[in-house]
């Protein structure tokens, strides 16, 4: 009697651990479970888009080759591939998407798909800049600064970093804090030190 009584005190304690939902013959999902089948779904949407924006590529749609890159670049809906990145980065730049300039800047000057070559790179970030991408000005002023793949010029370079960072680009800031170059005293680094606090 006392086994009889000691079984069923167990069973009970064993059911009353269980989740609720398992109590009653519901299973419920893990976190990896659900998180297995979102990257399954985003893998399959990133393939579609990634297809799509090839095909798009191919019609001369240069923000396509520009999302096409990013895309190769960051294995996004298929393989990593540098060289393909760098390829469609290379077609949307020739099509003056601005940002697609300063990728394809950014892996030359890493050297992947490609050898390194930063004097290639920094007319790359140059022609961002013309195109108007505030990052590509500040990487541009960044080089020009620095003299990296090519002459050094500290004013002028101070100029380009100062013009990003007033626009609001605060690795521009950040890094002409780093260069010694920043104003402590200009309303622009104050804001942006203000933003900084609340957030």
């Amino acid at each position: 009697m006392r086994i009889l009584a000691a079984a069923i005190s167990v069973v009970a304690m064993s059911v009353a651990v269980l989740p609720a939902a398992a109590q009653y013959g519901q299973v419920e999902r893990t976190q990896a479970e659900i998180a297995l089948e979102e990257a399954t779904a985003n893998l399959e949407t990133n393939r579609v888009t990634r297809t799509e924006a090839s095909q798009a590529c191919g019609t001369r749609d240069y923000q396509a080759c520009f999302e096409l890159a990013d895309m190769y670049r960051k294995g996004l809906g298929g393989d990593q591939d540098y060289k393909s990145a760098a390829d469609n980065y290379r077609k949307a730049c020739d099509g003056k998407v601005a940002e697609a300039c300063s990728g394809l800047a950014y892996l030359t000057v890493q050297g992947r798909g490609m050898d390194a070559d930063t004097a290639r790179a920094r007319q790359l970030y140059d022609k961002a800049c013309d195109y108007g991408d505030v990052s590509g000005c500040a990487a541009y002023g960044n080089m020009i600064y620095t003299g990296q793949g090519g002459s050094k010029n500290v004013a002028e370079g101070t100029r380009l970093l100062q013009e990003s960072c007033d626009k609001a680009y605060e690795w521009a800031c950040e890094r002409l804090s780093t260069l010694g170059a920043y104003q402590p005293d200009d309303s622009t680094w104050e804001r942006l030190e203000d933003v900084r606090r609340r957030y």
